[in-house]
């Protein structure tokens, strides 16, 4: 903090689409953890389908994604 400041050092974004690479692995994802189904969505997408649990968006960050596991 000292070299950048508070401001540099506290910015919560990234310097990539964090989601677009998320949805690039989806398919690697997928094969190497033998999903049925995946998906990357943001927290307002997730809040409005209401199916997630509301701790997992919640604490879902940039540079932090949350996850769900569903066992089918």
């Amino acid at each position: 903090m000292s070299e950048y400041g508070a401001e540099t050092a506290f910015r919560r974004t990234l310097p990539f689409d964090e989601a677009a690479v998320l949805k690039e692995l989806l398919p690697y994802l997928k094969k190497t953890l033998n999903l049925t189904h995946a998906e990357v969505l943001a927290v307002d997408e997730a809040r409005a389908i209401g199916d997630t649990s509301s701790q997992i968006v919640d604490s879902s960050e940039p540079g932090a994604p949350g996850f769900e596991y569903y066992n089918i």
